[in-house]
């Protein structure tokens, strides 16, 4: 006789739930990771808006072509055909979710994808009036995944991921690619890749020493960026434990202490 879970069944359910001055004290042991991500957050993004207004199309008048420095890289790969365990898949969702790829089996990925085969800068095709470009550098342990939705762009030219990525997020860039689009409806407009690769944007070979602040302000970003996927990873695997008694909160705050 099959058995169903209804409200009854979970007024049945007996939970062990810790001292309510113990939950006080994981809170504030993971409380600490959270600000330390949120701080993190914050460092992230006064680097990239600087290094926007450093490479900003109102302070300079050199100007290049999107194809002039990048590549499109079209390379393709159908997931379920891949024998590793596990991918790193780029998607518009994991974008707008933290900047942090997915990792997730390939066997459950049913639609070809771009392969990222080094460090680029991926641009969302689809409704570009919503700045979503990703500067990503793939892990070798795995292979690196990119939805169609996204152009793959590979700096060419001696120009590296940073200030590719710090003249394709400025605002008149991505306002003219907006002015480009196609589509039906509102919801599935995207630019054309040749409109992109003809777009005109600042000359980041022309920059001269803002070149290096560019770079330094990207990797802070990054480095802000994967500290708080360590540290998120970190908080996630403590809270099971406390929960549950297996670590105390002592040990727990050293662990957090040597973390951050």
């Amino acid at each position: 006789m099959q058995q169903h879970f209804n409200v009854a069944s979970a007024k049945r359910l007996t939970l062990r739930v810790p001292p309510l001055l113990e939950q006080q004290a994981v809170a504030g042991v993971l409380g600490a990771l959270d600000d330390k991500i949120t701080g993190n957050e914050r460092v992230a993004r006064a680097a990239e808006n600087l290094c926007r207004a450093v490479f900003s199309d109102n302070s300079w008048e050199a100007r290049t072509t999107v194809g002039e420095i990048a590549a499109l890289h079209k390379g393709q790969v159908r997931p379920e055909t891949l024998t590793d365990g596990s991918v790193a898949h780029y998607s518009l969702p994991a974008f707008d979710s933290g900047a942090v790829p997915e990792i997730a089996d390939p066997r459950t990925i049913k639609s070809a994808k771009f392969i990222v085969r080094q460090p680029s800068i991926l641009l969302s095709k689809l409704n570009p009036e919503i700045p979503r470009v990703w500067n990503v550098s793939p892990d070798r342990t795995m292979p690196a995944l990119a939805s169609t939705e996204f152009l793959v762009l590979e700096p060419q030219s001696g120009v590296t991921t940073a200030e590719l990525w710090a003249v394709l997020s400025q605002p008149e860039f991505l306002g003219g690619l907006a002015a480009k689009v196609t589509g039906t409806s509102k919801s599935h407009q995207r630019v054309r890749p040749a409109e992109v690769m003809n777009s005109a944007v600042v000359d980041p070979r022309e920059l001269g020493h803002a070149r290096r602040q560019a770079q330094a302000l990207v990797s802070r970003a990054m480095q802000a960026r994967s500290e708080s996927r360590r540290l998120a990873a970190l908080r996630d695997t403590l809270l099971p434990h406390l929960m549950s008694g297996k670590l105390r909160v002592r040990e727990a705050e050293k662990i957090v202490e040597d973390a951050v």
